[in-house]
């Protein structure tokens, strides 16, 4: 049995946990569970897996089916958009959560109703309920107000609320100014509603794969990499899911030859990349690859780097197979990815026949290098110069020789710089997967990591993070004393992982933001922020080498 602080337990057998349960025999109680959504570690979880969904997750705190049914429904348009002393209906309900504000009510007849949600009109039904109570609506015209609201129909609008107000004020529970503001404000939050049924089924369903995902953190990932292939954005797909691996400890493996895995796959414990999930390199190029080795009977384990470039390089097209280098699937060999490249462009300069010869001598001579085998059948064309077809033509001696030079004496360093290998991952697995640019910079000044951050780092003396900027976006301040001015939000990394609550207030952006653009990497000296986490900027520095 796989047993689980939480108190969860699994039978296992030799090829893993068996997991195939009644789903209504999961327990709605799991600590782990519930410690996972509260740590706004919902990438992937139904319904909160966007940074707004992470963000709310981790502001409300939810604890039980109720709350994350709340949860769902204060996400919509209308209890976001809908203000009330200058704050979102979805803030008002936080902070009334968690008494940052007392609870209150425009009328206590509309307590027993709004109660369970903090005095917040959060449901459809709760809109009925109000119209039934204040205004004597039967449900008929309750549910025309409901599907009123939701269509923005104006010139039904215009009749119901003159109904409620009307029906209102005969009923005389509430003022008609009393009435007018509790149309306006059912108006206002009900724009686009979930109503309770709709938003606890999906907060079920949320439930059941943030339970997945705190129990089978590895076979999670692998499946959710998976499934992200083919999404209109695979690539920033990718991105989220790997660095929310690694803030979970789990290391998301590059590809590597050896698996001769097409797509993503669970190898140990390691969510590992396929050879398809790298750029330029299809499924029929993979299954040619894969029906070559298998047909020549090359054995991968027993493999050295020069099999790989005589062997197996000439039935890939250059694309594909440089691809194959440069995103780290022969890093097995412990030859640095631009000696690898450097090499494959220069046994592409053979001819066809000529790669034949080369081909055919490493067949017969495994132990041979490739600069060996070019270097003895330059010296054979040289001997028997009276051939009909020598190996290498008298005129193209001079050349191969030239470029046997290069092979093995390139005229340049050849040298894996941090920040090249990250640019080249980055466009071709959609994540600087093995390093960043910071690698490459002086980070002594720092204090902590990006990962250390998340899991909860602080320093009464600030905290400072050598981070590179992936993305700026900057917002317009639309209320309060800086109304007008302009503010900047930003998702930064290092290696550990990303980091995408980074915000620069108005004073420190407008000093900084020449600094502050993507590609960049940087020093953030800043604190966190309280009561949403956010790592707050106040003073930026450049790196140096």
């Amino acid at each position: 049995m796989r047993y689980y602080d939480c108190g969860c337990s699994f039978e296992e057998h030799d090829k893993g946990v068996i997991f195939n349960p009644d789903i209504t025999s999961i327990p709605l109680d799991c600590s782990a569970t519930w410690d996972l959504i509260c740590e706004g570690n919902t990438k992937g979880v139904f319904q909160l897996e966007s940074q707004l969904g992470r963000s709310l997750a981790k502001q409300t705190k939810p604890r039980n089916m109720e709350e994350l049914s709340d949860l769902i429904a204060i996400m919509r348009p209308g209890c976001l958009e809908a203000m009330v002393k200058g704050k979102s209906l979805t803030m008002h309900y936080i902070d009334r959560k968690h008494s940052r504000e007392s609870e209150e009510y425009l009328h206590e007849s509309l307590e027993p109703i709004l109660k369970s949600t903090h005095g917040i009109l959060v449901y459809q039904e709760q809109a009925i309920l109000i119209a039934t109570e204040i205004a004597g609506f039967d449900l008929q015209e309750a549910d025309i107000l409901r599907k009123a609201i939701g269509k923005k129909k104006a010139d039904v609008m215009a009749k119901v609320k003159k109904t409620f107000i009307e029906k209102a004020s005969q009923k005389g529970i509430v003022t008609k100014e009393q009435a007018e503001e509790i149309f306006s404000w059912i108006e206002k939050s009900q724009r686009y509603s979930f109503n309770k049924s709709h938003s606890v089924s999906y907060a079920y369903n949320a439930y059941m794969t943030a339970y997945c995902k705190a129990h089978f953190p590895h076979e999670f990932f692998t499946a959710y990499l998976k499934n992200a292939v083919g999404k209109p954005d695979t690539f920033w797909e990718v991105n989220e899911l790997v660095n929310n691996a690694k803030i979970m400890d789990i290391t998301v493996m590059p590809p590597n030859i050896i698996n001769m895995n097409e797509e993503f796959k669970l190898i140990g414990k390691c969510p590992t990349y396929g050879l398809t999930n790298i750029k330029n390199v299809g499924s029929s190029v993979f299954k040619k690859m894969k029906n070559h080795i298998e047909e020549n009977q090359i054995n991968i384990l027993e493999c050295d780097w020069d099999c790989m470039l005589l062997l197996v390089a000439p039935h890939v097209n250059k694309k594909a197979f440089e691809s194959l280098i440069l995103a780290g699937a022969f890093d097995l060999f412990k030859i640095s990815r631009s000696k690898m490249q450097h090499q494959f462009n220069i046994i592409k300069e053979l001819t066809k026949r000529e790669m034949e010869w080369v081909i055919e001598l490493k067949k017969r001579n495994g132990e041979l290098s490739a600069a060996q085998c070019i270097s003895m059948l330059i010296e054979e064309s040289e001997i028997n110069t009276g051939r009909s077809r020598p190996i290498f033509r008298t005129d193209r001696i001079p050349a191969v020789k030239d470029l046997l030079g290069t092979f093995e004496n390139p005229g340049y360093e050849l040298y894996d710089a941090p920040s090249w290998v990250a640019k080249v991952e980055k466009e071709l697995l959609g994540i600087s997967l093995t390093c960043t640019k910071v690698d490459e910079y002086d980070t002594g000044k720092s204090n902590c990591t990006c990962k250390e951050y998340i899991d909860g780092f602080n320093s009464t003396h600030g905290i400072v993070l050598a981070v590179q900027i992936d993305s700026v976006r900057e917002w317009k301040i639309k209320k309060g004393r800086a109304k007008g001015m302009k503010m900047g939000f930003l998702t930064v990394s290092d290696t550990t992982c990303s980091l995408d609550s980074v915000t620069a207030f108005s004073e420190e952006w407008e000093k900084y933001k020449g600094l502050l653009k993507e590609g960049n990497t940087l020093l953030l000296r800043g604190s966190r922020d309280k009561n949403r986490g956010s790592f707050l900027i106040k003073r930026v520095e450049q790196l140096t080498s």
